[in-house]
C-alpha cells in the first residue's frame, strides 16, 4: 500500500509540473491546455496548433512552441510509449482529457511539493499573468496573438 501511494504521489507531481510548465511556457488558459492533442504538435516546426473549439474566444492559431517545452513534451510522449490522443489524458481512460479538477489538484500538489506558496490571484491565472509580464518588451500584437488574446486592449488593461 505504501509503495502504491508513493507511486501515485510521484505521478501527480510529474503531471502537475508538466501542466504548470505548459501554462507557464505558453501563457494559454487552462481551457486551451487541457484538451490539447498530440496531433496539435508539429515537431519539425516546433509549433502548437490551438484549436478554436478549445479557445475561450473561439480563435484558432498556430504558435511557435518554446524549445524547452517542446523538449519536455517530446520526452513525455516517448515515456508514455503508446500514443494517446490527449497530451493530458486521464490515467484510467486515454480516450478523454483529464478532468479540470484533477488538473487543479495536480498543480496544487506539484506547487506544494516544490515548496511554493499559494500564488495570489487564483490557481492558473498567475501563470498567464507572469507569462504576459515577462513579454512586456516584445511587440504587443505578437504577445496578444501568442497568448490567445483577441485584441490588445485586455492585455494592456489587465496585464
Amino acid at each position: 500500500m505504501a509503495g502504491r501511494r508513493r507511486r501515485a504521489i510521484g505521478t501527480w507531481r510529474k503531471r502537475g509540473i508538466r501542466i504548470g510548465r505548459a501554462a507557464e511556457a505558453t501563457g494559454r488558459r487552462l481551457g486551451s491546455i487541457r484538451p490539447l492533442k498530440w496531433e496539435a504538435i508539429a515537431w519539425p516546426a516546433s509549433t502548437i496548433h490551438w484549436r478554436a473549439e478549445a479557445d475561450k474566444k473561439r480563435r484558432e492559431s498556430v504558435i511557435l512552441m518554446p524549445l524547452p517545452l517542446a523538449h519536455e513534451l517530446r520526452v513525455f510522449q516517448r515515456r508514455l510509449g503508446a500514443m494517446s490522443v490527449w497530451i493530458f489524458a486521464t490515467e484510467q481512460e486515454t480516450g478523454r482529457p483529464m478532468d479540470r479538477h484533477l488538473f487543479d489538484k495536480s498543480l496544487t500538489r506539484a506547487e506544494k511539493a516544490a515548496g511554493m506558496k499559494k500564488l495570489v490571484g487564483g490557481l492558473w491565472h498567475p501563470y498567464r499573468r507572469a507569462w504576459a509580464t515577462a513579454r512586456k518588451h516584445l511587440p504587443i500584437t505578437d504577445v496578444a496573438a501568442a497568448g490567445g488574446w483577441k485584441d490588445t486592449e485586455t492585455l494592456l488593461t489587465c496585464y
